[in-house]
């Protein structure tokens, strides 16, 4: 039904510039599909949908200066160099209904850019400071325990107007899909 894709650059990359790496959400059903985009919080995992970048480095495994720690990934990859940065502040902004995006069978669209869509920090902030290989993951999380977890945390809607928003929620599927992951290799 929805497919996740990443795209990253051919050839090797400069050290110490961010890799141009693209998402792509594609609505792989033979139905309209109703999703969101990369949203104030979705990043950090503060409200729905979450879109949870991971960086992590070919190595030894073991921590580095820039590594966090070790991750579950291929036998090769092992030191989380970037991951989204802790909420400096819990409250995001209210989702609205032209947050919310329609898509017919086959199309696609980069949930990363254009109106009310922020970039993926994680992505967009990384510059290795060692050459190597790195892998890029991306998950996309739809499934809120409650339907409210999209809304926000201030200037929600009330009422009516947040019936009408929790209804449009409600046509969002409920998944979890991991895009496969891109390898960039930086010189």
């Amino acid at each position: 039904m929805i497919d996740l894709v990443l795209y990253g650059p051919s050839g090797p990359q400069p050290l110490g510039r961010p890799a141009a790496v693209r998402v792509e959400l594609r609505n792989t059903g033979d139905h309209d599909l109703w999703i969101a985009g990369v949203l104030d919080g979705s990043e950090n995992g503060l409200r729905f949908p979450h879109y949870r970048p991971t960086v992590t480095r070919a190595g030894d495994g073991e921590g580095d200066a820039e590594g966090e720690g070790r991750v579950a990934c291929p036998a090769e990859y092992g030191t989380v160099v970037a991951s989204p940065a802790p909420a400096e502040d819990p409250l995001v902004g209210p989702l609205r209904p032209s947050d919310l995006r329609k898509l017919s069978p086959g199309q696609s669209w980069d949930p990363s850019s254009g109106p009310g869509c922020l970039p993926l920090m994680t992505f967009a902030h990384f510059t290795p400071r060692r050459p190597g290989r790195y892998l890029y993951t991306l998950t996309l999380d739809t499934d809120a325990a409650r339907p409210e977890d999209w809304l926000g945390g201030f200037g929600v809607p009330v009422g009516t107007a947040r019936e009408d928003l929790l209804a449009l929620v409600a046509r969002v599927p409920r998944t979890r899909v991991a895009a496969d992951p891109v390898e960039v290799d930086f010189r």
